[in-house]
């Protein structure tokens, strides 16, 4: 399977609320953000430290997909709702390394302090 297929399938998962975004994940996979201040390391943790933040996503669309090699970049556009009804919306920058058709980092680079503010209320 293609990097930008795997990448995809990722997102087509998210979008349509199924874990099927999980399908391609590493065993070791490495989940971050720029900062630094979300990290995860390993399956289960990727998957505990994701999941929260998809319970917010009301639309996720891939604006763009560049892909090299192994290396990938998404711009992608989200739609978020808080816990209290409120509407957010971020475009975010998203790394990809994929491995043997596994995914096996992901560091997403968005404005986190805004989004856990807006998600507080």
């Amino acid at each position: 399977m293609a990097v930008s297929d795997i990448i995809r399938h990722f997102y087509d998962g998210l979008a349509q609320k199924n874990d099927t975004w999980q399908d391609h994940l590493a065993d070791d996979v490495v989940f971050a953000d720029a900062s630094n201040r979300l990290h995860a390391e390993g399956r289960d943790a990727f998957i505990q430290s994701f999941t929260p933040f998809l319970h917010a996503v009301a639309n996720v669309q891939v604006k763009q997909l560049i892909v090299e090699g192994a290396n990938a970049c998404a711009v992608v556009s989200y739609e978020y709702v808080s816990p209290k009804g409120a509407t957010l919306h971020q475009d975010d920058a998203e790394v990809w390394k994929v491995v043997d058709e596994k995914i096996a980092a992901l560091t997403i680079y968005f404005d986190i302090t805004e989004f856990q503010n807006f998600m507080r209320g």
